[in-house]
């Protein structure tokens, strides 16, 4: 089964890594610079608020992330706003709201119509009443120190998108080309497509861009092309060594990193010489980088691993899909109202009356089953943790507390 989690193909490395011997990490305080990468949060702060929301941005921007991450595609009147997905079904209540419409696609309905849809309650009822942004919704909450980085989205259904981003931004005087003091660009734009990357290229010369290539470094021919008139390309640590990275520098080139989480990533990032780290939790990743705690609110429960292939139905009864809490500590730990979240914001409850003992686990199940003292059952019936590759998955406490995230590569 191919799932597809937030990374897209998420491979990503198991926990193995510590946040110790972070290359770079700290700020060089005597000379007055930072030299950790810049932090960008991708989609705003997706792990703890509904992606691309203006609730998220703001989250991002509270935990300090140097740059903004967003995709942005074209209603039918030709209006710019911010979201991942070409239709609106996974992020909004459109199926609700406009049942006959299928398939939902961004594109087959105007601003005023995606701006009936409610694209926060997917995530959580506290964010109830959240609405898809425009572009310069966006532009009115960013501060001038943090930067924009814009991924031209499925450009083949938003025709004329990069044009008008273009236009966009000139009207909103952010195309100087800029270079903030964290290290970040004024805006970058980026995408898979190099034609519609040249299109906006035309528009708004000054602009910084930047190649996504799907995870994998690319080989030294194609990175002298880039490096012609692009300024980075996009890769993952998961997939790529130290050497990758230098051939990248060598050409001139800066390497971003696609999401990256918990604290095996980043420092993956970070040891290779990334110099971007993106991530779903900004405010971890700095938290990382600057050799702290990667999150303030443990308290003991580590996610211990993940079962996402139980053999059959992901979701059968008994023997589904989960994932382990282990208590690292000799006390009695309660998690009830505790929930655990994949990458792609799939969520896993914990029932009421749940304590780990010491030592002890938990297994919280996608599926069906008798709940025991040692095993809660979620009752859904179809899996969704990522069984090809690999995937993140993060915890939280009742009080949506991030306790862990725990990343894990299928072989």
């Amino acid at each position: 089964m191919n799932k597809v989690s937030m990374l897209g193909c998420a491979v990503v490395m198991g926990a193995a890594l510590t946040i110790t011997g972070i290359a770079q990490a700290a700020p060089d305080r005597a000379a007055g610079k930072r030299t950790h990468p810049v932090v960008v949060g991708h989609r705003g702060s997706p792990g703890q608020a509904p992606e691309e929301t203006l609730a998220s941005y703001r989250d991002a921007l509270r935990d300090k992330a140097d740059v903004l991450e967003g995709d942005v595609q074209l209603t039918s009147d030709r209006q710019i706003v911010l979201l991942h997905d070409d239709t609106l079904a996974r992020t909004t209540d459109v199926e609700e709201v406009y049942p006959d419409r299928t398939p939902w696609r961004v594109g087959q309905f105007t601003l005023a119509e995606i701006k009936r849809l409610d694209a926060g309650s997917w995530f959580g009822s506290r964010y109830a009443g959240q609405r898809v942004p425009t572009l310069k919704e966006l532009l009115s909450v960013v501060d001038r120190r943090t930067g924009l980085s814009l991924e031209l989205k499925s450009p083949a259904s938003s025709p004329g998108v990069a044009t008008l981003l273009a236009g966009e931004l000139n009207a909103a005087g952010l195309t100087d080309g800029a270079t903030l003091r964290s290290g970040a660009y004024r805006v970058q734009v980026h995408s898979r497509d190099q034609e519609v990357l040249r299109e906006f290229h035309a528009s708004a010369p000054k602009v910084q861009l930047s190649y996504l290539t799907g995870g994998r470094m690319l080989g030294d021919e194609d990175l002298a092309a880039l490096a012609g008139w692009t300024v980075g390309v996009y890769a993952h640590p998961r997939v790529t060594g130290a050497a990758d990275v230098r051939r990248a520098h060598a050409k001139g080139l800066k390497v971003f990193s696609d999401p990256v989480d918990g604290p095996a990533e980043v420092s993956m990032a970070a040891n290779q010489g990334y110099d971007w780290v993106t991530s779903n939790f900004p405010a971890t990743a700095r938290r990382i980088l600057d050799g702290r705690t990667p999150f303030a609110a443990a308290n003991g429960v580590v996610v211990d691993s993940v079962f996402p292939d139980p053999g059959g139905d992901d979701a059968q009864p008994e023997n589904s899909e989960h994932v382990v809490l282990r208590n690292t500590t000799s006390r009695p730990i309660e998690v009830s109202g505790g929930y655990l979240r994949d990458q792609a914001s799939n969520l896993m409850k914990i029932g009421p009356g749940y304590v780990i003992g010491p030592g002890s686990l938990l297994r919280v199940h996608v599926g069906p089953g008798t709940n025991r003292p040692d095993a809660y059952y979620n009752g859904l019936t179809a899996g969704f943790l990522n069984n090809t590759s690999g995937d993140t998955v993060s915890f939280f406490g009742a009080g949506h507390s991030l306790i862990d995230i725990h990343s894990y590569i299928v072989p």
